[in-house]
């Protein structure tokens, strides 16, 4: 009996320090509203006590009001389309190319984009506990955690 109790209770606090690692990751952006053509950037911390690999995909671009530029993300930008989140920007399949990059523990990187669209945005991202510099991005492994920004809109013109 005293065997699965300690078996219970290693589980429970193994659950709970994955909770607190996933809470500790973060994709923010600065603002709440956004002009179609704006510059936005997004950054991704890790304040967590063990470092975090990230894949970044450097084949996306966004448009800008005079040129297209290479946008190399860790995230997907994803818009709601008819109440149901859709990916609006993402590397395309087996497209482009995707490099592990480790975050250390309470660091951060920034990451400049254009939105791709109007309306309502948020941004999603995939990450790993530990250093993986050499982590094979188009085949990362099934222990995956998720990193959802919260929303914010893009509008044709600023008010």
């Amino acid at each position: 009996m005293n065997v699965l109790r300690g078996i219970a209770g290693a589980i429970i606090l193994g659950l709970l320090f994955a909770t607190s690692v996933s809470a500790q990751v973060r994709v923010t952006v600065p603002g709440k509203k956004y002009a179609k053509d704006a510059k936005i950037t997004a950054t991704v911390s890790n304040e967590s006590s063990q470092p975090i690999t990230v894949c970044v995909a450097s084949g996306q671009i966004s448009t800008t009001k005079e040129v297209v530029v290479s946008t190399p993300v860790p995230f997907e930008i994803e818009g709601k389309v008819r109440e149901r989140w859709k990916a609006l920007m993402a590397s395309p399949e087996g497209g482009g190319d995707h490099q592990a990059v480790v975050l250390e523990s309470k660091k951060s990187l920034e990451f400049p984009f254009w939105p791709p669209d109007k309306g309502e945005l948020r941004l999603r991202m995939k990450y790993w506990e530990g250093a993986r510099p050499n982590m094979d991005c188009a085949q990362p492994g099934t222990d995956a955690h998720e990193a959802k920004g919260v929303t914010f809109e893009i509008l044709r013109k600023l008010e």
